[in-house]
Formats: C-alpha cells, sequence, structure tokens
C-alpha cells in the first residue's frame, strides 16, 4: 500500500470515530428530570386528645409537611374550638367555658387522602344539686292535715324539670323562688290532705336543662288522719238470714282457719239475697273489711251491698260493690275506708251476686275481718 493509501485510510478512520462521537452526543438527553414528592404528616406524639381547662387556652399541633399553608387544610366541628394554620403547626384554641356541660370536638388535618383526626375536651363549670346537703335519702314528713311544703334546695342551676310520678296526684308543685343565699332556691308544693287510714309517699326528683346528668331526689312523707285496728270477732257477734244446715257454719268465718268456710244456705229456699252481719261490741264510725274466698271454683261474690244501722232496724248504704270482686279460689278481697256521720253498731254483708247466679242464691265464704278506723 502507499503512502497516500495509507494516509487516506487513517483519515477515513478519524472520520469515522468524529462521526461516531456525534452520534452519540445527539443521542444524549439534554435536561435532567427531578421529581419532589409533597407530604403531610402528624407525629404519633401530637395525634393524642387536647384536654383544655375551664379556663381554655391554646395548644399546637405539630405538623410535618414540605407543603405551603395555603395548600392543607385544618378545621373544627365545633364553633367553641378555633383552629389557625402555621408552617409546621395548627393552633388550637378555646375560651372560657361557662356551661355545665363537658365539650367535645374534633379537629381534622388534610391534605388529599391523608388525614388526620385529633380529639378535644374541655371540662364544665360543677354545678351543685343537694336537698339538705344531699343528692338523695331526704325524707320531709308531712302530717295529714297539711297542705303545702317548701323545701331549699342548695343550687348554682336552674330548676326547670322537677319530676313527680302521675300515682302521686296529690301532690304539685306550686313554685320555685330565690332565697336570701345565692346558691339557694325555694319550691313550694301543694298538698292534698290526707284522708285515709293509710300514710302515702312521693318521691320527688330535682334537675336542670343546664346539667341533666346532676340530679337529685327526696321523699315526701304524708301521714295518715286515721289508723286502723283490728275488731275482734266472736261467734256471738255473727248472724246470718240464711244458714246451710248440712254445711259451712258461720263460726267457721272468724276461726282463722283458710280451709275452713261458712256456706250460705243450698238445701232450703230463702226468698231474700244472702246476707251476713255482726253486732259490734261498740259503735263505730269508720271501718274497712278483708276477706278470702273459699278454696274452690262456684259461689263466690260478684255484687255486694254493705249497710250498717245504729239499732239493727234502721239501715244505709255504705257502699254497693258491683265490680273488682276476686272469683278465684282462696283469693282475697280488701275494702276501701269507709266512715259515716253517725255511729253504727251492726255491719250487714249481703250477696246480690255470684259468679253463678243472681240473688237469692247461695255464696260461701272461708275468712273475714272488720276494722275500725278512727282518729289520730
Amino acid at each position: 500500500m502507499t503512502t497516500n493509501m495509507k494516509i487516506n485510510v487513517f483519515l477515513m478512520g478519524l472520520i469515522v470515530i468524529a462521526c461516531s462521537g456525534i452520534g452519540l452526543t445527539s443521542c444524549a438527553p439534554d435536561y435532567e428530570t427531578k421529581f419532589n414528592v409533597e407530604k403531610l404528616e402528624v407525629p404519633y406524639k401530637s395525634q393524642g386528645i387536647i384536654n383544655f381547662t375551664i379556663e381554655g387556652g391554646s395548644k399546637d399541633i405539630k405538623v410535618e409537611t414540605n407543603l405551603t399553608p395555603e395548600k392543607w387544610s385544618a378545621r373544627s366541628n365545633a364553633e367553641w374550638c378555633q383552629v389557625e394554620k402555621h408552617a409546621a403547626k395548627v393552633t388550637v384554641s378555646a375560651g372560657v367555658n361557662d356551661s355545665y356541660i363537658n365539650r367535645v370536638a374534633r379537629i381534622t388535618v388534610a391534605y388529599g387522602h391523608q388525614s388526620y383526626d385529633i380529639g378535644v375536651t374541655q371540662r364544665g363549670k360543677e354545678s351543685i344539686l343537694l336537698v339538705e346537703g344531699k343528692q338523695q335519702g331526704v325524707v320531709k314528713q308531712i302530717t295529714a292535715l297539711d297542705e303545702s311544703l317548701s323545701v331549699r334546695v342548695s343550687t348554682d342551676l336552674d330548676l326547670d324539670h322537677i319530676l313527680i310520678p302521675d300515682t302521686v296526684h296529690w301532690l304539685q308543685v306550686v313554685s320555685v323562688e330565690p332565697s336570701e343565699s345565692e346558691m339557694e332556691k325555694i319550691v313550694t308544693f301543694k298538698t292534698e290532705q290526707n284522708i285515709s287510714s293509710n300514710p302515702r309517699y312521693g318521691k320527688v326528683i330535682l334537675q336542670s336543662s343546664q346539667d341533666y346528668e346532676r340530679v337529685a331526689s327526696f321523699v315526701i312523707a304524708q301521714k295518715a288522719k286515721f289508723a286502723f285496728r283490728d275488731i275482734l270477732l266472736t261467734p256471738e257477734m255473727l248472724s246470718t238470714n240464711a244458714q246451710e244446715t248440712k254445711e259451712g257454719d258461720i263460726k267457721n268465718l272468724i276461726d282463722g282457719e283458710a280451709g275452713t268456710y261458712f256456706h250460705s244456705a243450698w238445701s232450703f229456699s230463702v226468698n231474700e239475697a244472702h246476707y251476713f252481719q255482726i253486732k259490734l261490741v261498740k259503735p263505730i264510725t269508720g271501718c274497712k273489711f278483708w276477706y278470702q274466698n273459699r278454696n274452690n271454683n262456684n259461689g263466690k261474690p260478684v255484687e255486694v251491698a254493705i249497710t250498717v244501722s245504729a239499732d239493727g232496724t234502721t239501715w244505709t248504704s255504705l257502699d254497693n260493690i258491683t265490680s273488682g270482686l276476686p272469683t278465684g279460689g282462696a283469693s282475697q278481697y280488701q275494702s276501701k275506708d269507709y266512715f259515716t256521720p253517725v255511729a253504727f253498731e251492726y255491719f250487714r254483708f249481703t250477696v246480690n251476686k255470684t259468679n253463678d247466679k243472681v240473688a237469692p242464691t247461695f255464696f260461701n265464704m272461708a275468712e273475714f275481718k272488720i276494722y275500725e278506723i278512727y282518729d289520730l
């Protein structure tokens, strides 16, 4: 190969190498891509519940983020709980809680799908509601003839809920007034006279819409105007217009044995309603009675006339009972209280209808008692 030819080959090689370099250079990118990951995180230690005292204040929630505050959100679901965003934190603030209710709120810090909920609580004022220094257990005694009662209640609440059961019909709230003490109110009740032989009780519950969780209660106990005592009955005091001759002597009514019984006539006819009566040892003006049925299914009184007399001749109606009398075997009945303006010495129990037939017809009974009601 001549010298010229070698020179040409060398030059051609240089040209190829140069062109290759140019090609490689033209294939390389003329820029570099940089990825910025946007993040927002509330550290675990900042996710705990925020507790404010009654006086309120402010506390910070730490936020780790590379975002500007305009790009993420912080909000409260309660008006009393305010939030303010900063570059690396959220400031939570609350004013004074003048209510008696513990307040609860939720703070939400969020960006896109990232979200953090932080609970916030604030204590309310501690209320007072006491009757004679107690929340419950106080019993206020009144006499049978009392028609009003005032109770002093220590409280800083509005007493706008005073609850009395519907069954306590004899007791009503009249007024709630402030007393000379700033922390005391006077609650006045109207009461009906207790013209009976049974004491009665009414529970009163005090509450306020300012703090439903604070409850106080007390009991009003009203004495009875009358008392009652058992009248000792003997066979000589009993009589009937229809004693059955084959069974059930009338003295069985007072023998204290539920297995024995009195039976009125069934083996012969009596042309008037069957009855038994009691001749008392002294006149009385008030009574009530009790009886127990025989342990069988028939001959049970369902309509009864109760009459009384001062002399055993002229009779006065005390009651006509037409409903509520028991008919089951061995069932019992307790009467209401009865009073008369004139004293009586005779008591008569007349059966106008049984669970089988209309009078005149037989009836039976296991036990009978009568009580004198007297003024206390």
